[in-house]
């Protein structure tokens, strides 16, 4: 399994990410893609996947929620991040007009921006869209991306044909296994194409009710990313094996990722 979203630099993980790797590894995840969400934690997830190796990797990016408090030479410490050899993707960026931390003018263009810099160090894209009503796809259009990553997909039937229309892959998170919020990702999820299927975990967000009830916590880690495959295994009427073998060959792929033998 490879979990590819987790906020490892977040503070809950301050005191006990020792434990919450080797956590990981012992219930089969062979590797974690850190996520930046702005500049700090950006240089964070570098640090952390240089001081643990080959098990993580990094992205750096700037959240549509941190778009207002960008610096006026952050797309050049965005760009002298993307030399490090630990990040394989640049974002996580996109558009958020459902909680609108930061005004739309200032998403939008943090956002292409972005995408230009991911087109001149040749990187992928790792993008956020919630509710905005096809936008997150007008653009991607426009800028047409080599590889790009709908993370946490949570969108409609018309946003996913788009997505898959455009050979973009698709993240899977916890909201699968939200039996209130994750009703429709389960009608769509036997809609994805097998080979642009990716699954995360958005640690330490998105663990549903059920299973905070079953683990006694309400904070989310690569652990629990074996809770994913099973309810996507469910709804797609597949062995979990399949969704495992195939995230894991998508995810390498798609971040040019090499694991140990």
């Amino acid at each position: 399994m490879i979990d590819i979203g987790a906020n490892l630099t977040n503070s809950v993980f301050t005191d006990d990410l020792g434990e919450v790797l080797n956590r990981a590894k012992r219930e089969g995840v062979q590797h974690i893609v850190v996520t930046g969400t702005n500049i700090q934690e950006s240089q964070y997830a570098i640090a952390l996947a240089t001081k643990h190796g080959a098990y993580l990797s990094a992205t750096v990016g700037i959240h549509p929620h941190n778009a207002d408090d960008v610096k006026s030479d952050w797309l050049d410490t965005l760009e002298e991040l993307t030399s490090s050899p630990h990040v394989v993707a640049v974002g996580e960026m996109g558009l958020d007009f459902c909680r609108n931390y930061s005004g739309r003018d200032a998403q939008r263009q943090v956002f292409e921006a972005q995408l230009d810099l991911a087109a001149r160090v040749e990187l992928p894209v790792f993008v956020h869209d919630r509710d905005t009503d096809g936008e997150v796809l007008a653009v991607l259009r426009r800028y047409a991306p080599t590889k790009c990553v709908v993370h946490c997909f949570t969108g409609n039937s018309d946003e996913l044909d788009g997505f898959i229309e455009e050979d973009f892959y698709i993240g899977v998170t916890g909201w699968i296994c939200d039996e209130r919020r994750g009703e429709g990702l389960r009608r769509l999820v036997d809609r994805i194409p097998i080979d642009r299927l990716l699954v995360e975990t958005d640690a330490p967000y998105l663990l549903s009710r059920t299973m905070s009830k079953v683990l006694g916590t309400r904070r989310n880690e690569p652990a629990y990313l074996k809770f994913v495959i099973a309810e996507l295994a469910r709804f797609r009427r597949c062995p979990e094996s399949v969704i495992r073998d195939a995230s894991v060959e998508n995810a390498c792929r798609f971040f040019d990722i090499e694991l140990p033998v």
